[in-house]
C-alpha cells in the first residue's frame, strides 16, 4: 500500500467535497459584482491549488516519518518554499488587466506554518504503526477519538479558510475592482466557515457512525 498515495487522494476528495458544499451555500447569494460562473472557476482553481500544497506537505511529512525525523523537526520553512511555487502558479492563472501580480507572503505565513504542522502531525499519527491489511477508517479510528478526529478536521479547516482569505487579502486589484473582491472574499470566508462544519460532521458519521456523542 502506497499510504502517502492514500493520504493525497483521501485529501483530494475532501477538499473537492468540502468547495462543493462552499459553492452550493453561495446559490442565492448577491453576487453582482462577480458573477456565479467567475466564483466557480476561481473556487476550482483555487481548489486544485490548496490539493496540490497539501500533496507536498503529505509527501514531506511521509518521508519526514520514514526517515525517523521527529513531527519537531518538521523543515517547515523548506515546505512554505515548496508551496509558494503553487501559489504564483494560481495567480499568474488568475492574470486580467485590473490585477496587480504580488502576494505578501508575510501576511499568510504563520496561518500557513499551522496548516503545514497540523497537517503533518495527522500524518505522522496515521503513519504510526499503519498495517497494510488496515484501511483508512480502520487507522483513523485506531489513531483518534472521535472527538479528537473532529477537533482535528475542524483545525484543518478553519486553517484553510483562514489562509484563503489571508492570499485573497494579500491581491493587490486596481481601485475597480478591488472593492469587489473584498466582498467576495468576506462572504467567500463566511459559507467557507460554514462548510467547514458539514464536512467536518460529515467525515465523522461515515468514520465513526451516525451515532455521536460529539
Amino acid at each position: 500500500m502506497n499510504k502517502a498515495e492514500v493520504l493525497c487522494d483521501r485529501d483530494r476528495a475532501m477538499l473537492a467535497a468540502f468547495s462543493e458544499r462552499a459553492f452550493a451555500h453561495l446559490t442565492g447569494r448577491s453576487l453582482k459584482a462577480l458573477p456565479l460562473p467567475f466564483v466557480s472557476e476561481y473556487m476550482n482553481a483555487n481548489i486544485m491549488k490548496e490539493v496540490e500544497k497539501d500533496r507536498i506537505i503529505i509527501e514531506q511529512a511521509v518521508a519526514a516519518f520514514k526517515a525517523g525525523t521527529r513531527i519537531e523537526e518538521l523543515a517547515v520553512d523548506d515546505i512554505i518554499e515548496m508551496t509558494r511555487t503553487v501559489d504564483r502558479a494560481f495567480v499568474k492563472g488568475l492574470m486580467i488587466p485590473s490585477l496587480v501580480i504580488k502576494v505578501r507572503y508575510e501576511d499568510i505565513a504563520d496561518i500557513r506554518k499551522k496548516r503545514i504542522r497540523c497537517l503533518a502531525k495527522a500524518v505522522f499519527s496515521l503513519m504510526d504503526n499503519w498495517a497494510d491489511s488496515l484501511s483508512f477508517e480502520t487507522r483513523i479510528r485506531q489513531a483518534y477519538s472521535e472527538q479528537e478526529f473532529k477537533a482535528t478536521m475542524a483545525e484543518f479547516l478553519h486553517l484553510y479558510n483562514l489562509e484563503v482569505r489571508a492570499l485573497s487579502s494579500s491581491i493587490k486589484f486596481l481601485n475597480l475592482f478591488s472593492t469587489a473582491i473584498e466582498f467576495f472574499a468576506d462572504i467567500i470566508f463566511e459559507v467557507m466557515e460554514t462548510a467547514a462544519k458539514e464536512q467536518t460532521a460529515d467525515c465523522i458519521i461515515k468514520i465513526f457512525g451516525e451515532k455521536s456523542d460529539a
